[in-house]
């Protein structure tokens, strides 16, 4: 994972709505990364704004109708190196799809895996967002989809007392003042697709808390997932809870040194094996 952030962070000029080079070098090199896998690769292309923009997706065990899906944006906001959002994303979405296909021949579903493209302002919650491009894409397909897990910042932790803010008060009571764990956040909607993934049946060397949100206060997550749950798809968010810990969210101090690659990869770990022994019936 570590070869995946070190690649975003130095794009130049920052791979942001309105450097499209940058984007499409940053597409480029996912594409690549799925293909050297062994997964088949395709550009989801679309027009914003007269500029061409693009996700980009692979497929694992194409044979099946139902599908789970793995998704993450690529982008980030301004001129910052973004390492936490949202390289962080990317590069667990390819580290979970190099273990998902050796183990392939034990899911008896397809896997789709989407770098999403224009999740950060000015795009963010609009219609031109990658991720609405292709949930709607999805929806007129009438696609059979088991839901979506979103890696939305997987790469800031930390032990101290006072680190982990919440948005609603008393949440701390509940899940803790240190931001030393992974949250699956989810809405009301989709707590039987968080409830097959089923992670406390599952030995993690991090702490694993899943966040039940009712469905009028899933607007206080922000990311991809929104366009899921909008169009009426399951979806959770593996996040670090983004702003309500990691102090350089949006700035230039979001660099790899401030990560936890440790963490992160039990992180992944423990996706791919909720994955691997989710009930999907």
């Amino acid at each position: 994972m570590k070869n995946t952030l070190e690649f975003l962070t130095n794009i130049q000029p920052a791979r942001t709505y309105n450097h499209t080079d940058s984007l499409d070098r940053v597409a480029n090199y996912i594409f690549s990364r799925f293909e050297q896998i062994g997964l088949e690769v395709t550009f989801q292309e679309f027009m914003v704004d007269g500029k061409s923009y693009r996700n980009v997706i692979a497929t694992l065990n194409p044979e099946y109708e139902e599908r789970l899906l793995f998704g993450g944006h690529y982008d980030v906001c301004g001129e910052i190196p973004g390492a936490d959002d949202n390289a962080s994303a990317v590069a667990a979405i390819i580290e979970s799809a190099t273990q998902l296909y050796a183990c392939r021949d034990s899911l008896s579903f397809r896997i789709d895996f989407i770098a999403f493209v224009l999740e950060e302002p000015p795009y963010f919650n609009t219609k031109q967002m990658g991720s609405y491009i292709h949930a709607k894409s999805l929806y007129d397909a009438k696609v059979n989809v088991l839901g979506l897990i979103n890696y939305e910042m997987i790469g800031y932790f930390s032990d101290e007392a006072g680190s982990q803010d919440y948005p609603l008060d008393g949440m701390e009571e509940i899940y803790g003042d240190r931001g030393d764990y992974i949250a699956i956040v989810s809405n009301t909607s989709s707590s039987p697709f968080l409830e097959s993934l089923n992670f406390n049946d599952i030995e993690s060397n991090i702490p694993i808390k899943e966040m039940l949100l009712p469905d009028e206060l899933s607007d206080i997550t922000a990311s991809d997932h929104l366009n899921y749950w909008a169009l009426g798809f399951d979806a959770v968010m593996v996040t670090d809870t983004a702003h309500f810990r990691n102090p350089h969210y949006h700035t230039v101090g979001d660099t790899i040194e401030t990560l936890n690659l440790e963490k992160m990869q039990y992180v992944v770990d423990a996706v791919v094996t909720a994955v691997v022994k989710m009930d999907h019936l």
